[in-house]
């Protein structure tokens, strides 16, 4: 940690964008707004099915304006500055890490929400109750005591969730992120560390008062986001689905726990798995 926050130091401070961002006005923010942006760089027509199930219930969500971006429109949405492009196209940067920058970006300079491609979302009327906030990031409740232990022990202590967040545009958070990213990327060609974005995030909301003000207002939306994670091909339980979906918003999944390998391994069951009902659900 004290290394992390060295480099960070370097890069923010050397960048001058610690200057640049200490007062920030956050009393005039722009409104989210209804565009929901999901990315899956190698296309949607060949995404796993769970993922098409996820995108297939966002698009149902009322008001929702969604955008699929994959490598075939990438730049259509996205202006690459700096080493970015250079890093990327040399496999420096991995598609998991890049997917971080683009989302910074796209929320910094076009405004709307950033989903995941394996994020259910359980609200038909999300954006609706939502799209006139101008910040939004998942917030745990912390209620399930084994849930709290595990957050407290990771340091966003379930503050924010990087799969799912929203702002208007020229929220000075993502743009944040974003010019930290291009700074550091300038200077270096690997990451720091797996939950880079967290640390640059975490960084905002220790220096800056506004970035906690904001971080702060933000409602509890889930209990646990992972509930369904590791159950997706277990049997079916139709009370601990019903209240999963009841105290949480979202649900974040995962397509590797349902990979061909895996489903061939219970080909032959005789029961629904928690995966089968997903891809059957809707509104």
């Amino acid at each position: 940690m004290n290394l992390i926050s060295y480099i960070l130091d370097d890069i923010i401070i050397n960048s001058e964008l610690k200057t640049k961002y200490s007062n920030c006005d956050i009393s005039k923010l722009n409104k989210i707004g209804n565009t929901v942006w999901i990315f899956w760089y190698s296309g949607f027509d060949t995404a796993p099915p769970l993922v098409r199930k996820c995108v297939e219930i966002t698009k149902s969500l009322n008001d929702a304006n969604v955008v699929l971006i994959d490598k075939n429109n990438l730049e259509h949405y996205f202006k690459f500055e700096g080493n970015i492009k250079h890093l990327f196209e040399n496999k420096k940067i991995s598609i998991q890490t890049f997917s971080d920058i683009l989302r910074t970006q796209l929320l910094s300079s076009k405004g709307g929400f950033w989903f995941d491609a394996t994020l259910f979302a359980t609200r038909q009327d999300f954006i609706l109750n939502h799209e006139n906030l101008t910040y939004f990031s998942i917030k745990h409740s912390k209620n399930d005591l084994l849930l709290k232990k595990k957050w407290n022990e990771f340091f966003t202590e379930g503050r924010w969730s990087t799969y799912c967040n929203g702002a208007g545009i020229n929220n000075p958070l993502f743009s944040f992120i974003y010019d930290t990213f291009i700074a550091y990327y300038n200077k270096y060609d690997h990451i720091f560390d797996y939950f880079q974005i967290d640390y640059i995030w975490l960084y905002a909301y220790n220096h800056f008062d506004w970035a906690k003000e904001m971080i702060d207002s933000v409602f509890p939306c889930v209990d646990c986001s992972y509930n369904f994670h590791h159950k997706l091909l277990r049997k079916f339980n139709e009370d601990d689905w019903n209240k999963t979906i009841v105290n949480n918003e979202f649900q974040k999944l995962g397509w590797r726990a349902v990979a061909p390998k895996k489903l061939n391994k219970i080909k032959n069951r005789k029961y629904e798995t928690y995966y089968d009902h997903f891809l059957s659900f809707h509104f």
